[in-house]
């Protein structure tokens, strides 16, 4: 036997799910538990499974629900081949890009040792198990394409370990804490919030108001077609319109000393999100 060949305990069992997305779709959950879809809790699937596209790399991650929910998920982000969705070629793709596939199972209770559960021979299992589901949903390319429900199944006895990378458990609200863990695809609220506040950073220091004028200073207009605004402030007098020299030099002063500002903060900003990440 091979030393990544190893032997383990399939004394539990497991649910295989699959999201992916077709030509025309979002990203959408295509096999969920049968228990989930019982409950309508599969939404969660959507939330929870999130990484890097690799063959290799397993994702285990813990959701943590309401009171005592707690679920564990083993799952792996790789590219949709052509041959799963009856096409030639090398990968099945969504216009110009390749289309992404989470499959992967949920564990009600807590393995003892996730790592032994995360094997090649698994995930050969899951992906034959979720196979047409999944070209069934590529090929109709709608949105209310129903979910398939898996059953579950007993890992495999043997199998060659694959690399594991163990995420944050995903805290729903009302968990505790009810601060939850967002991934990276799911929903980008760490991201939208930074650059909101990094914009309403950078229009203060330049000296523009990201609140309602008061009634006196001209309206904003529309420019450069719909949904587009330009500030509409008044153009600011030069000292020989003002009469008071000394005054358009000190507020180029006080301007390239805000722009300094801003980029101290806008560094500092930067730094945190890659730290959230």
């Amino acid at each position: 036997m091979d030393d990544d060949d190893m032997t383990h305990a399939a004394s539990q069992k497991v649910w295989p799910f699959a999201l992916t997305r077709s030509v025309n779709t979002g990203f959408r959950i295509v096999v969920a538990p049968d228990f989930l879809m019982d409950d309508d809790r599969q939404f969660l699937l959507h939330d929870v499974a999130d990484g890097d596209t690799s063959d290799d790399v397993v994702y285990v991650r813990e959701y943590r629900g309401r009171g005592s929910q707690r679920l564990w998920l083993l799952y792996r982000v790789v590219y949709l081949k052509a041959s799963d969705v009856g096409l030639d070629g090398e990968y099945a793709m969504s216009g110009p890009r390749r289309t992404p596939l989470i499959e992967g199972v949920v564990c009600r209770r807590q393995p003892e040792q996730p790592t032994t559960l995360a094997t090649e021979e698994l995930f050969a299992d899951v992906h034959r198990t979720c196979g047409e589901a999944v070209q069934a949903f590529f090929e109709a390319d709608i949105a209310t394409h129903p979910v398939s429900r898996s059953q579950a199944l007993s890992p495999p006895a043997t199998g060659r370990f694959m690399t594991t990378v163990e995420q944050k458990p995903y805290l729903a609200e009302g968990s505790s804490p009810t601060v939850a863990f967002d991934g990276r695809r799911p929903s980008g609220t760490n991201r939208r919030s930074s650059a909101t506040t990094l914009r309403s950073v950078v229009f203060s220091a330049l000296g523009r108001c990201t609140r309602p004028r008061p009634a006196g200073r001209r309206a904003r207009v529309p420019v450069d077609g719909p949904g587009r605004m330009a500030a509409g402030r008044d153009r600011p007098q030069s000292s020989s319109e003002t009469g008071q020299p000394g005054q358009a030099g000190g507020s180029w002063r006080r301007r390239l000393g805000r722009i300094a500002g801003v980029i101290v903060l806008a560094l500092l900003i930067v730094f945190v999100i890659r730290k959230l990440k």
